[in-house]
């Protein structure tokens, strides 16, 4: 389902009147919402279902009468045939993992030690692989194994960015809260409800199964399916992440949680309204090959970062709202959620996690740079080589971040561009 015209303006009122029944009504909501993702599972075992009845349909006309009932046997033989068609091609559907840059453990072996020892702590997730992407981001994304997607293998997303903005402790916080939200060990409804947020769009990108015919009913349904569950599951969403917060103080104490929570939201912010901006600015103007923009991000963000600045930007983290399909809270429900009234911000650490858990490795990665803004899953890195005026990009960015900050800053200012973003 396409993010422009009507269907986008009938998605966001959806989501407002589900929104309002959340807050009215908690359990009917919860009813609502376990329903709408039932209904996804049950799409699929519709077609083994229809096999049965057709088979049971056929048997019936060649013996349920004295005369053989040919218009009936035709539309059961039809029935069976096309579903076990589709049966066949679900049953061999493999959705692609995550891509990115595969991490393996004698590379970088104080990062695995950190997720065995919170895996430990947690009991679970299993996790199967590691990867390394050009988004600010750190997930958990499920890769259904099977054509039901009760069995799942376990990816650990991790953005080159974010591990480069957060110092080690803000780190082992945020990675905390995500490896326990998905440890199943309590909150299991909201976390279930939200994981299949990541999943039904896997059935509908299945753009290698489009060509064969018997798997188009399963795309067509999850193209309008993913996106209207989107919307019925982002309170539950919301509700998960004030939950892996909590989870992370488990093994951090509460300070440290929230100076993780802050950095990285405020960092996160400042990439989508000042940083992504400008970088579009400037490869509009320059109209050549662009570096990749995460090998200049971490300065840029020190520099815009710092000292009163730093302040500036956490106010206005804090007064602002998530978009309509954001499922993490704003950052003051967070602070709120956790016990906290106010938080403040001091800057970025001067040592990077990067330096710590990846070590020499972090400066030989080179993933494919991915919109901050995007929730699509990563693709597959490429290889762009740095122009010879990298440093002067750079300088120019910084530059321009800082030109125009008491402009953009200003109240009511929003004259950066608009960056595209898909539910």
């Amino acid at each position: 389902m396409p993010d422009t015209g009507w269907r986008q303006l009938l998605l966001q009122r959806i989501g407002t009147g589900i929104d309002r029944l959340a807050k009215s009504r908690p359990r009917g909501y919860l009813l609502t919402a376990t329903i709408f993702a039932l209904a996804g599972y049950g799409w699929l075992l519709m077609f083994p279902w229809l096999v049965l009845a057709g088979v049971a349909g056929v048997y019936d006309a060649l013996t349920g009468r004295p005369a053989i009932a040919w218009l009936q046997l035709l539309i059961w033989t039809a029935v069976a045939a096309g579903s076990a068609l589709v049966c066949y091609r679900t049953a061999r559907f493999r959705p692609a993992l995550p891509a990115g840059i595969v991490l393996e453990r004698s590379r970088v072996p104080a990062l695995f030690s950190l997720v065995g020892e919170l895996c430990r702590h947690y009991r679970g997730p299993a996790i199967d692989r590691v990867v390394i992407t050009g988004a600010f981001e750190l997930e958990i994304l499920k890769t259904p194994c099977r054509a039901l997607p009760v069995w799942s293998a376990n990816t650990l997303v991790i953005g080159l960015p974010l591990i480069q903005s957060l110092s080690a402790v803000q780190f082992r916080c945020v990675l905390a809260r995500r490896l326990g939200q998905f440890s199943k060990r309590y909150n299991l409804l909201l976390n279930w409800l939200n994981q299949l947020r990541r999943i039904w769009p896997q059935y509908a990108d299945a753009t290698a199964s489009a060509a064969r015919p018997g798997f188009q009913p399963v795309r067509w349904f999850f193209s309008v399916f993913a996106p209207l569950y989107d919307q019925v599951s982002l309170p539950a969403a919301r509700l998960d992440e004030l939950a892996a917060d909590s989870y992370a103080m488990e093994v951090c104490g509460g300070e440290e949680v929230l100076d993780a929570i802050t950095t990285e939201t405020v960092c996160r912010f400042y990439l989508e309204e000042k940083y992504w901006p400008v970088y579009r600015r400037v490869s509009a103007t320059v109209r050549q090959a662009m570096p990749k923009p995460h090998a200049g991000m971490v300065s840029v963000l020190r520099a815009g970062l710092q000292g009163e600045r730093a302040g500036q930007w956490l106010k206005q983290a804090m007064d602002g709202e998530p978009r309509h399909d954001d499922p993490m809270p704003s950052l003051a429900r967070r602070v709120e959620n956790i016990g906290y009234l106010k938080t403040c911000m001091d800057g970025l650490a001067a040592v990077p996690a990067a330096d710590v858990y990846l070590g020499a490795a972090a400066g030989k990665l080179d993933p494919a740079p991915v919109d901050v803004s995007s929730r699509e899953i990563s693709r597959e890195s490429e290889c762009h080589p740095f122009k010879p005026g990298f440093r002067n990009f750079t300088a120019l960015l910084t530059r321009l971040s800082r030109r125009h900050y008491a402009h953009n800053d200003a109240p009511g200012g929003d004259n950066h561009l608009q960056i595209p973003s898909r539910s």
